[in-house]
């Protein structure tokens, strides 16, 4: 079994990896790779402009989770272990402000 502080830091070198393109402003308008909110389909500029800072804020978040996951190592439970559940979705909940700040931004846009 991976221990769960791999698994952790695996997630946020993932986000970390698939953001950088967004931040960089590569990927163009589509339906499947991005920061997909209503805001975001309304221009080519709201779509770079709301990837570029969703993709920051999702980098700090990877970054979160690798620092999570290897300063936690040698207090991980086991994968084994009841509280395993619990030591790998509570790191990941910090994905909910991250999301409330992307949206807040995307409102914030002037509507042209």
């Amino acid at each position: 079994m991976v221990p769960v502080p791999d698994v952790l830091m695996g997630m946020g070198i993932l986000t970390v990896l698939v953001c950088i393109p967004l931040v960089l402003r590569m990927v163009p308008m589509n339906r499947a790779y991005g920061v997909r909110t209503r805001s975001a389909f309304m221009s080519d500029r709201h779509w770079y402009e709301i990837n570029a800072y969703g993709g920051k804020l999702l980098i700090v978040f990877g970054l979160f989770l690798v620092a999570f996951g290897y300063f936690t190592r040698d207090m991980a439970p086991s994968p084994r272990s009841l509280w395993a559940p619990v030591y790998m979705v509570a790191p990941l909940l910090a994905i909910l402000p991250v999301l409330a700040g992307i949206r807040a931004f995307s409102r914030r846009l002037p509507d042209r």
